[in-house]
């Protein structure tokens, strides 16, 4: 039978048949079939919005959902998949008013709430996803998205304490839930309880074992244990289970860098897949052709800095000419709150470039990493007499050492972590890695082995600061045992001799606090060291001067002044040796 010479009631019944049976193409044609005869038609558009999201022709979902919520404004099924549509789409501002328009009407509803506190979550607006999460715990107490979701805000709070609360509760719910068990590890890592972390790994693991993510945490609790060799067998099945999974590769690269029986190349190879991997899911992910990305100013400033740099040294990396033109015609019109959004357009011209990952080539060896001329006894002396343990060493490097690592911080694309005072880190976990990096680590062990012991090389990183902010890195103490902190810009590109080095105070952290108290609670730090009549030391910036102190002092970087250009931004490498924080 001709289907255009059924009745239009019949017409819905048969689309709804194709529709649930998979025939989408007939069931399209019919549902538009019946919008040209009634436009306004509630749940004719309501179904092509379904449909037309189910095949991931979002765009069209959205038209259909948004004339839905205009002919019934009232129904909060279409408001939250309207909203749902809105986000896939990258129009955040959108979604969240249709969101909480969705949870308005059906405040009751957890999916809508779980919908709507992720969103906040996502935009960073971490007390406004909390508030969501605990008003729908109200009516919803017992529901394990919302507990498990309000923990990871807590977490992100820093209210670990709290987190560890919510996500027992949702425990009790669903019993070895691993998603559940996961975050249990985590928080509990975070608070310093390895070895409960681990249990709970364990359990994940044994009731899933095929849940790649608890192989992750289980990888992280036996990293924290030093039972090296399991936490690489852990994070290696996890990638069994999942080879694009990042966490696991950031995991396994952070590992095999302290691993002592892990040979150079292991340790760079593991970095630099790392590094590609997580190109891949940020910048090459195939919805962000429809969705844009969201980049801050700042950012964007650097890598188009960068790349034009690339350009005038002759590097001929993939889609270089494309970034460089629209991301520099993206900084002329920067939206508000130094953030700016490439459209799905936009990012498809620069997908290129910013998905490669380009990492300059060092040598293999050199005579030299540490400057020979120094007295590295006497230096190892000086430190291990110093009451606090601080010492400033000039001249720290080979000048063809310092050239190269110069070289390398301006032609590698690693500088991929983003910070609030505008400033970029790159990891060694992440592609910031060389066998020069793990030279220098071997001779500061040889040089000065009564202050490196047998300490493992824990953390490697650099920081890229951005001129126009005269504020770093904020008041912390880091966990490690030994941290090594050097500068390789040049002196004359600071504007202030002075300054814009490192400010160090003689107090260290109490022992008992967690690594959110020590690390990121800059009210409470000041407090204690005011407390405790600290005293500063500041170390005025100098190129190839390196601080050598232990990590357990509060320090912080003093006040930025360089020249505004790409290779005169401050940068700065840092080696942690050993733990003694939790």
């Amino acid at each position: 039978m001709n289907a255009g010479s059924l009745a239009p009631t019949q017409q819905m019944q048969l689309a709804v048949h194709f529709h649930s049976h998979g025939q989408f193409d007939n069931a399209r044609t019919l549902y538009e079939d019946v919008l040209k005869q009634f436009p306004n038609d509630f749940v004719v558009l309501y179904h092509l919005g379904m449909l037309e999201s189910q095949v991931g022709r979002i765009d069209h979902a959205a038209d259909h959902f948004a004339r839905a919520v205009q002919v019934d404004p009232r129904n909060a099924d279409a408001q939250n998949n309207f909203a749902y549509t809105l986000r896939q789409l990258g129009r955040d501002a959108e979604a969240l008013q249709a969101y909480t328009e969705a949870q308005a009407l059906k405040p009751d509803d957890a999916d809508i709430a779980v919908n709507l506190g992720l969103l906040h979550k996502n935009l960073q607006q971490w007390p406004q996803a909390l508030a969501v999460f605990d008003r729908a715990l109200q009516t919803n107490p017992r529901h394990t998205a919302l507990l498990g979701n309000r923990g990871n805000v807590l977490q992100l709070l820093g209210r670990h304490e709290e987190a560890l609360s919510s996500y027992e509760q949702a425990l009790a719910v669903g019993q070895d839930n691993p998603v559940v068990l996961s975050n249990l590890a985590n928080v509990l890592n975070e608070l310093g309880r390895y070895e409960e972390a681990f249990a709970y790994t364990e359990r994940a693991t044994r009731a899933h074992p095929r849940h790649a993510q608890a192989w992750v945490e289980r990888g992280s609790a036996l990293k924290l244990l030093d039972r090296t060799a399991e936490a690489v067998a852990s994070f290696e099945k996890a990638l069994a289970l999942e080879p694009a999974l990042v966490p696991a590769h950031t995991g396994l690269a952070a590992t095999v860098l302290s691993d002592t029986q892990a040979d150079a190349p292991r340790v760079i190879e593991a970095g630099r897949k790392s590094l590609a991997v997580y190109l891949q899911a940020t910048y090459k992910a195939p919805t962000l052709r429809r969705t844009g990305l969201l980049l801050s100013t700042s950012r964007l400033k650097h890598d188009v800095q960068q790349a034009a740099w690339l350009q005038q040294h002759g590097h001929d990396v993939p889609g270089l000419q494309a970034f460089l033109e629209t991301g520099a015609a993206l900084l002329q019109n920067p939206e508000q709150a130094g953030m700016l959004r490439a459209s799905g357009a936009e990012l498809a011209r620069m997908q290129e470039f910013l998905g490669t990952p380009w990492i300059h080539t060092m040598p293999a060896s050199l005579p030299d990493v540490l400057n020979p001329d120094n007295d590295w006894r006497a230096l190892e002396d000086a430190y291990l007499a110093g009451t606090p343990e601080i010492l400033t060493i000039d001249h720290f490097l080979a000048e063809p050492a310092l050239q190269a690592f110069q070289t390398f911080a301006h032609a590698s694309r690693v500088w991929h972590g983003e910070y609030a005072n505008s400033y970029l880190g790159a990891f060694a976990n992440r592609g910031f890695n060389s066998p020069l990096h793990l030279q220098l680590a071997r001779e500061l062990k040889q040089r000065m082995p009564r202050v490196f012991k047998d300490y493992l090389l824990t953390q490697l990183w650099g920081f890229k600061y951005e001129p126009a902010v005269t504020s770093g890195i904020n008041v912390h103490a880091d966990f490690a045992k030994v941290n090594l902190n050097f500068w390789i810009a040049p002196s004359e590109h600071n504007l202030d001799p002075e300054s814009g080095g490192l400010k160090l105070y003689d107090v260290p952290a109490p022992a008992d606090w967690t690594f959110e108290q020590y690390n990121a609670d800059s009210a409470l730090i000041y407090d204690f060291l005011q407390r405790h009549d600290a005293k500063c030391v500041t170390v005025p910036y100098r190129c190839n001067r390196a601080v050598l102190f232990n990590s357990a002092l509060f320090h912080e970087t003093d006040t930025i002044r360089f020249v505004d250009r790409y290779e005169t931004r401050r940068v700065n490498m840092t080696y942690l040796f050993g733990q003694q924080l939790r």
